[in-house]
């Protein structure tokens, strides 16, 4: 049998961890909101205190959210023979056959999305996104380029031109 080694790609750590510091001040923000606003400041009144503590609330709610959300969407990315699997930090991988991948979108580096990606319409499935600060990210792409149908391969590559 002519099978190859599976080839494994990741993102950095940076990209596990992103959200945890801020998430760690603003619960320290609400331990101080709620036990001693002084450290704060000397003047701060009831209603002020209360919508700080709201507000530092809401915020580390939403990146707990987003920390969470990170953790769930795919962190490694193994290329097999038959098919790419995209393993989360959090929950079970996710197995996509070569043939299942119907489309590939690039999507531009914008103000909310920091680097290119790229996005895999998956046949019956939700789109699995891939950033191209994955670790060995050329190294990637040229596999997953060479394992997709000639159609998408085409396709990708006339994007990627335009």
């Amino acid at each position: 049998m002519n099978q190859r080694r599976p080839t494994t790609f990741t993102y950095p750590g940076r990209h596990r961890w992103a959200y945890v510091p801020t998430v760690l001040f603003l619960l320290v923000v609400i331990g101080i909101l709620a036990v001693a606003p002084a450290l704060i400041s000397e003047e701060m009144d009831e209603v002020t205190r209360r919508n700080a503590l709201l507000l530092a609330g809401a915020l580390a709610v939403g990146f707990a959210v987003a920390l969470g959300a990170r953790w769930a969407s795919p962190f490694s990315f193994e290329l097999t023979d038959d098919a790419l699997v995209a393993a989360p930090l959090v929950g079970a991988p996710r197995r996509v056959r070569y043939g299942d991948v119907r489309d590939v979108k690039m999507l531009p580096k914008t103000f909310m999305r920091g680097v290119p990606e790229v996005m895999l319409q998956v046949e019956g499935g939700r789109p699995i996104t891939i950033r191209s600060d994955l670790v060995g990210y050329q190294q990637f792409e040229k596999g997953l380029r060479r394992r997709l149908a000639p159609a998408v391969q085409a396709r990708w590559k006339e994007e990627r031109q335009a």
